[in-house]
């Protein structure tokens, strides 16, 4: 389609011409800037050339016009395109920044922009507010507005900001700088929003102004930091709900308590009740050591067990069978047990009984301690290492012997094996040592649990190394049954005095036993398992005695003389 017809009767212009026929003197060219066309609308303006320049000029000014000026015109045209001018928006008018909140007075203008520049206080409130604001955001080398740059002359426009400056000063070279950061900013993230629409990038936030991770990291949220968060949320819910769970397990327990009350009629004659007794959970929150020993001394109860269902006969066929074993498996150590050769002992520079009691003593210490500061340990230790008479276990009877839950009762029980089990262990060897502690300790438990079954107290627990240690006190009286003891402390004159026989000494502890069991009721010494002990090391000295002098008949006369 031709466009002849629209070109005929376009308004005569200079048409094209050279850069050197504009006007080269800046007044002009921003009197031509200024001077809109007669078709256009006074508040839509247009930048042609250049930009507004602030300082002094010495020309006068004028008003456009459009007759003869001698000097060239700009060409103007009087359609920049086909488009309709409604279309086209119409900028926001620029307010500004107002440098004070009261409103300035006629005659504060007249002395800001001189008397002679007539401007109405109004207009110079709004020329101080845009060149305030100009002033903040780092554009004043910008065009004003053209209401402004019609309405106001240069020289007044460098007064006013000369007396914003000297009035209201502020950093305008970091203002400046803070624009240029900001539109590089700006064009960096334009481009970077045509790479991202072309394909050609994609930031790892997955898209152009996603949200910003921390400190305004361009790459958005970290995926590791949520994923830790993310956990850290889960783990303090998870432990939220635990602590309740924990808390209202109390009534949960009650109920336990009493359900096996009820079915087990044993317990319920059982008169000492503070070990059955259901103690106020402590809040993990408040107290985190207290809820975590009773965590374990819960995990270490056993609420499932059903007594019930064990006679007292079976009970005890239970702990005889694992009796009878352990003897024979001790008859068979202190037969075949021969002593290693120094060399190929742990500890050479040791005398054989002080090492033999010394691991001992260990074992016992550490089971202890293991009592006192190992909660975790205490299931395993409830198990094995103490004896129920309601449900006893067998493995219990040997593990009772090295275990101690009082100071008091390890450290009596390790005094008197010390200084009487490295004497023994010395005239016997170190087979039948071993082979008599262990076999007594288990004869002394399986004493104690037989009798609390057919007395009846099935609520009863015992734990402690005073059987296998009575055993070795009864076994050193009587291979040493006619001689005199007595305490090495006293005098010399004294000891012939105060001494008896090792048969009267056995004896009258085993009185005294007798005499406590009677006189003090129930206490919390077992003395069942001290009479055990008693008994089964008398039987074994009586036994090692005869087998000693049968092998003394059987020698023949050289053994007798060169090897007695």
């Amino acid at each position: 389609m031709s466009n002849v017809f629209c070109v005929a009767w376009r308004i005569p212009c200079l048409g094209p011409r050279s850069l050197s026929l504009l006007p080269s003197h800046p007044a002009s060219l921003r009197s031509a800037c200024r001077a809109p066309p007669p078709w256009c609308l006074d508040s839509i303006s247009r930048r042609v050339f250049g930009s507004l320049s602030l300082s002094p000029s010495t020309t006068p000014y004028q008003p456009f016009s459009l007759a003869k000026t001698g000097r060239p015109l700009i060409p103007i045209r009087p359609f920049s395109n086909s488009s309709c001018l409604r279309s086209k928006p119409v900028p926001k008018a620029e307010s500004g920044v107002q440098p004070r909140t009261q409103p300035f007075s006629a005659a504060e203008i007249n002395t800001i922009f001189g008397t002679h520049a007539k401007i109405t206080p109004q207009l110079g409130t709004r020329v101080l507010a845009v060149l305030q604001g100009r002033r903040l955001d780092g554009t004043l080398d910008l065009d004003l507005p053209s209401d402004i740059t019609r309405s106001v002359r240069p020289s007044s426009l460098d007064a006013a900001l000369q007396w914003l400056r000297k009035n209201h000063p502020l950093d305008e070279d970091a203002a400046i700088l803070a624009r240029i950061e900001r539109e590089e900013l700006e064009e960096e993230e334009k481009l970077i929003r045509r790479a991202e629409n072309l394909g050609l990038y994609k930031p790892q936030s997955g898209s152009y102004g996603a949200e910003l991770g921390d400190s305004n990291d361009p790459y958005g949220k970290s995926v590791l930091k949520e994923a830790v968060k993310h956990n850290e949320t889960r783990l303090l819910a998870e432990q939220e709900k635990r602590r309740k769970e924990w808390l209202e397990g109390e009534q949960k327990e009650r109920e336990k308590l009493e359900y096996m009350r009820q079915k087990n009629t044993a317990l319920q004659k059982f008169e000492d009740t503070a070990a059955l007794e259901v103690r106020e959970r402590a809040d993990p929150s408040q107290r985190p050591l207290l809820a975590w020993i009773q965590k374990h001394h819960l995990r270490a109860t056993d609420w499932d067990l059903d007594v019930s269902k064990l006679t007292n006969s079976g009970r005890i066929l239970r702990i005889l069978t694992i009796t009878l074993v352990t003897f024979g498996l001790c008859y068979v150590f202190a037969v075949n047990y021969q002593s290693p050769a120094k060399a190929d002992r742990l500890w050479p520079d040791v005398p054989p009984a002080a090492a033999t009691v010394v691991g001992i003593i260990g074992t016992n210490i550490g089971i202890f301690v293991l009592w006192k500061i190992c909660p975790p340990a205490w299931r395993l230790l409830n198990r094995y290492f103490i004896t129920v008479a309601a449900y006893p276990r067998p493995l219990s009877l040997v593990g009772n012997t090295f275990s101690h839950q009082s100071m008091n009762h390890l450290a009596l029980n390790m005094v008197v094996l010390w200084f009487v089990g490295t004497r023994l262990h010395d005239e016997i060897g170190r087979g039948n040592f071993l082979a008599l502690y262990m076999a007594s300790g288990v004869f002394g438990s399986f004493t104690s649990l037989t009798a609390n079954i057919l007395r009846g107290n099935l609520g009863l627990t015992a734990l402690g190394a005073s059987g296998a240690i009575s055993a070795l006190v009864a076994a050193w009286c009587m291979l040493h049954a006619d001689e005199n003891f007595t305490f090495f402390f006293l005098p010399s004159e004294w000891q012939e005095v105060a001494s008896a026989k090792g048969w009267m000494v056995l004896t009258g502890l085993v009185a005294l036993e007798f005499i406590n069991m009677f006189t003090r009721g129930r206490a919390l010494i077992d003395y069942w398992a001290h009479i055990g002990g008693f008994l089964a090391g008398t039987i074994w000295s009586v036994a090692y005695k005869k087998q000693n002098e049968e092998r003394q008949k059987n020698k023949s006369w050289y053994e007798q003389v060169f090897r007695s």
